[in-house]
């Protein structure tokens, strides 16, 4: 078996090797950071791999490589960070409030990167491009750099498979256990789950049919005014292959067709970096250990309800483990000795050190990923989008408990937190989870630069695209075909039903006029 996998691996970088240099446009467009964590991990590893890389994003890669050349988002809107302010008092916000959200953050991030002064110039010019790799998050609108540029397209999902993604590409999703991205629901859900989770799939999809696509096909008329292929051909042919940050020891299994490709944990190192000083003495003179407290990159703890976060304070500091605590200002002030705060921790090499016992988060996709592959046992308070799935998921699995926002409390928040702490159940059973993620034939960054080069080498590879892009609602699930099933198997009981009807009176109609000679 160990022998088989090295020829594969061997296989795949020889495949690796003798791929030619090409120039590779990607969008990462959105202000949330931990998506374009994600895009620049692979758009980095293809430019040190020798391929020239532009990058349109609202942020800057430190240190990038020669070829690695960064495209401006100018963000004039606070429409993100406002959002962020508010997100913590709008917990409890129902879809129609969300899919509002959704809507105007599509014509921000539309709006906002394509009006910028360098994407512009980008597109009067005359350069040439090889390959799109575009981040699917309902963003559309951008395949048109791939008409104008007449090079295929590569898909990122920064957070699993969804119905925008299933749209690019005809991907089946089963609703009867497939649950929908925003939902809390699992893959073993009930009759009033399954309800819910229709409802809430058709809601979205709807949604996003009418008012989100009327918002990019606008954009697309305006900004690709002389595209030789439509917004609508484009989402059913552009797109050649989906690379979804996810893996099936880490959610739920699921059908995928070919082209779409499960490269969760591709961001995680390999090879850990070595920490700071300041927070390898403080994890490693830390005698019962640490509990790292991160609610992701983009929201901010200090704008949590007062009262809630004095009851977390109060959680923490009674707990033998010290603390590490991502905070975004500076004006929490707690005992140096038990505590350490930063607006930045390096996470991912935090999670990896022996000595963190716990990780208190968000819930995020990323998060998640990384605290399975450590083995890390979590405490979540999800807030919105996808991390509420991702905490259903730790809680069927069992490597982690969720915490609802509105119900936290100190009581509530100090029995989550004592019972992943104590309770040895949740280390073991995330450790056994663990070596499910890493125990994979090649690397996901390696599946990720492989299926990138794969789409290069093959002309755009459009023979992955399946054929259910060219069917309707109608034809994709057969609905024609099983009324006419059933059209004419009613018309045959119908008939035989007429049938027997009549044979029936002419059956009684002799005996009743024999009857009538008897009585004269």
């Amino acid at each position: 078996m160990a022998h088989s996998g090295c020829k594969v691996f061997a296989v795949v970088l020889c495949a690796l090797a003798v791929a030619e240099s090409a120039k590779i446009l990607s969008i990462f467009p959105t202000t949330s950071k931990s998506h374009w964590i994600l895009g620049s991990a692979l758009m980095k590893e293809l430019a040190l791999d020798g391929h020239e890389v532009t990058v349109i994003s609202p942020f800057h890669l430190k240190n990038a490589p020669k070829t690695y050349r960064h495209v401006d988002i100018t963000f004039n809107s606070r429409m993100f960070d406002d959002l962020m302010d508010r997100v913590f008092e709008r917990t409890d916000d129902n879809i129609v409030q969300k899919m509002s959200d959704l809507t105007a953050f599509i014509e921000d991030i539309a709006n906002t990167t394509l009006t910028s002064a360098a994407v512009q110039r980008l597109l009067r010019s005359d350069e040439t491009f090889d390959l799109l790799v575009l981040e699917v998050f309902v963003d559309d609108v951008f395949l048109g750099f791939a008409d104008r540029f007449n090079c295929p397209v590569v898909g990122m999902s920064t957070f699993g498979a969804s119905t925008w993604v299933n749209a690019l590409t005809g991907s089946p999703q089963p609703l009867s256990y497939v649950p929908h991205p925003i939902s809390s629901f699992t893959d073993r859900m009930n009759f009033w789950q399954r309800l819910g989770n229709v409802l809430i799939t058709a809601f979205d999809e709807g949604v996003m049919g009418v008012l989100g696509l009327s918002i990019q096909q606008r954009y697309y008329d305006q900004f690709f005014p002389n595209a030789t292929r439509s917004l609508a051909e484009m989402r059913r042919h552009g797109v050649s292959l989906i690379l979804v940050n996810s893996h099936f020891s880490l959610s739920f299994p699921r059908p995928y067709l070919p082209n779409l490709i499960e490269v969760g944990g591709f961001h995680v190192n390999r090879k850990v970096n070595p920490l700071p000083e300041d927070i390898r003495t403080f994890i490693e003179q830390s005698e019962h250990g640490v509990v790292f407290f991160s609610m992701g990159s983009n929201l901010k703890p200090s704008k949590m309800d007062k009262q809630k976060r004095d009851d977390v304070i109060r959680v923490l500091s009674s707990l033998k483990q010290n603390i590490i605590w991502k905070w975004d200002d500076d004006t929490l002030l707690l005992d140096k000795q038990k505590f350490l705060l930063g607006k930045w921790f390096p996470q991912d090499d935090i999670l990896a050190h022996p000595n963190v016992k716990l990780f208190i988060t968000h819930g995020g996709l990323l998060s998640c990923t990384e605290s399975i592959y450590h083995g890390v046992p979590v405490v979540g308070i999800p807030i919105f989008g996808d991390q509420l799935l991702n905490m259903a998921r730790a809680e069927l699995a069992g490597w982690g408990i969720g915490v609802a926002y509105t119900k936290l409390n100190e009581a509530s928040f100090e029995k989550a937190v004592t019972e992943v702490l104590n309770n040895e159940k949740y280390s073991e059973k995330i450790a056994i989870i663990s070596r499910r993620l890493r125990d994979q034939p090649l690397a996901p960054m390696d599946l990720a630069k492989f299926w990138v080069e794969y789409v290069l080498r093959h002309d755009g590879a459009k023979h992955l695209i399946s054929a259910a892009q060219d069917l309707n609602f109608v034809e994709y699930n057969n609905l024609d075909v099983y009324a006419f099933i059933i059209t004419v198997a009613g018309a045959i009981l119908i008939l035989i039903g007429y049938g027997l009807k009549k044979l029936f009176f002419y059956a009684i109609k002799p005996k009743s006029k024999n009857t009538s000679k008897k009585l004269n």
